[in-house]
């Protein structure tokens, strides 16, 4: 939870955040304005994240905030002329990297690389993190590193429009018990735009449009959360045909890899990371308990291949740490 701008939101709200990202890029010497966004953090000479976490950033005349739900803030300056070269807080060097297009900026520090999605679907709000959420998202405690997070109150109705290449998605759900009704109303498609319902067992807790394979035509990713403690995570998703009509995308059950699922009682989260659908979870041992996992953290990435009946997302890579 492409999502998403790289997964846009509903109609006047994508209008209103593309004109703030306007005068945000466009530096000027207006009051500093704040986004809410999704920041993964990459640990210098890494390529998995080390969190996924909520962040604030904002831009006044080249200068740039980024202020993380776990406590960090990055400061960064215009260094001479040359657009996109910073110094920090402690004067070293950093710059700000292409590669996410409209859906956020890649920021390349001393020590780790930030990077910064306009959406934050799926997140909690920036300012609400509490110190034991920041401490598990960092992993600043090895008791809790990788622990499941801890239970959200009841979410509200899900309905929000996301678009992307001039197709839009209309992804609705109450999100109010075990099982829902998910009700998907594509337009823009040259053929087929009918509505697609059917029943997830739990509930919606993001979603993300990206172009995974990079065809020219959007897929659509929603992510859905089942009840219970073991809080286990599903994926629903549509590619569209050529911007005609759309057709669903496989994701093979975890468990069909023996090696990737060791360990796996689910706490899944998902999300889209540059041209990969990313799936993370908490990995147990024996003996451990629901609420304190000690194997670490899994992440089994995905590329989007044709199959011989479809779409299919297929595991490429797999890291823990």
């Amino acid at each position: 939870m492409n999502a998403i701008s790289p997964t846009p939101g509903s109609g006047p709200r994508q209008l209103r955040l593309a004109a703030l990202l306007a005068l945000l890029l466009a530096g000027t010497a207006a009051r500093a304005d704040t986004v809410q966004a999704r920041c993964d953090i990459y640990p210098k000479g890494h390529d998995k994240a080390s969190a996924v976490i909520p962040c604030t950033f904002s831009q006044r005349q080249g200068y740039v905030s980024i202020d993380r739900s776990d406590g960090v803030r990055h400061e960064l300056a215009p260094k001479g002329d040359r657009a996109g070269h910073y110094v920090d807080e402690r004067g070293r060097p950093a710059y700000r990297q292409s590669g996410l297009g409209k859906r956020g900026q890649i920021y390349r520090l001393a020590d780790e690389s930030v990077y910064v999605y306009w959406d934050a679907t799926g997140l909690p709000t920036a300012n609400a993190g509490t110190a034991a959420a920041a401490a598990t998202a960092t992993g600043a405690s090895s008791s809790s590193a990788g622990a499941p997070k801890a239970a959200s109150g009841p979410l509200a109705p899900f309905d929000r429009t996301f678009e992307q290449q001039g197709i839009r998605f209309r992804v609705s759900s109450p999100n109010n018990s075990s099982i829902n009704e998910l009700k998907i109303v594509p337009s823009g498609l040259a053929g087929d735009n009918r509505p697609i319902t059917r029943t997830i067992e739990g509930t919606i807790t993001g979603v993300e449009v990206a172009d995974l394979n990079v065809d020219g035509s959007p897929e659509l990713y929603i992510y859905v959360t089942s009840a219970g403690s073991g809080s286990y995570g599903s994926l629903v998703a549509y590619s569209v045909n050529n911007r005609k009509s759309l057709s669903e995308i496989y994701l093979p059950p975890i468990t069909d890899d023996k090696k990737a699922s060791a360990g796996y009682m689910g706490h899944d989260e998902f999300a889209v990371v540059e041209n990969v659908l990313a799936r993370r979870f908490p990995v147990y041992r024996p003996g451990d308990t629901n609420a304190r996992p000690s194997g670490g953290t899994r992440q089994v990435q995905y590329k989007l291949v044709r199959g011989e009946a479809g779409w299919i997302l297929r595991a490429d890579r797999v890291v823990e740490w």
